[in-house]
């Protein structure tokens, strides 16, 4: 005979509803729209995006599909060209930056 506990355990790992969870956390965001910086604002922003340099330790607050995303890493890579910014693998389009600090 099986204790509660063995019998328990057996039912630990099904998960009846497959993707709920998923679909639980894609609800608990909270989606803003993106906000339009002032003339002042970008060109503050401008300056500072045109001192970094690859290796500097920064926090970056940007736009990324419906919510605002705050990363911090090291520079890896910035292409003005291309306009972005490539912090460790991920590259970062420099018109959806709306902060950033230098560490």
């Amino acid at each position: 005979m099986m204790s509660r506990q063995q019998r328990a355990y057996i039912f630990q790992a099904f998960d009846a509803l497959k993707g709920f969870r998923e679909l639980l956390r894609e609800k608990e965001r909270i989606v803003v729209e993106k906000r339009e910086l002032s003339e002042d604002d970008l060109e503050i922003l401008n300056r500072k995006i045109h001192q970094i340099q690859k290796g500097d330790m920064l926090q970056i607050v940007y736009y990324d599909e419906k919510e605002y995303v705050q990363k911090t890493g090291i520079i890896s890579k910035i292409d003005f060209d291309q306009k972005y910014i490539q912090m460790v693998k991920e590259k970062i389009a420099l018109d959806c930056i709306v902060e950033i600090r230098l560490l």
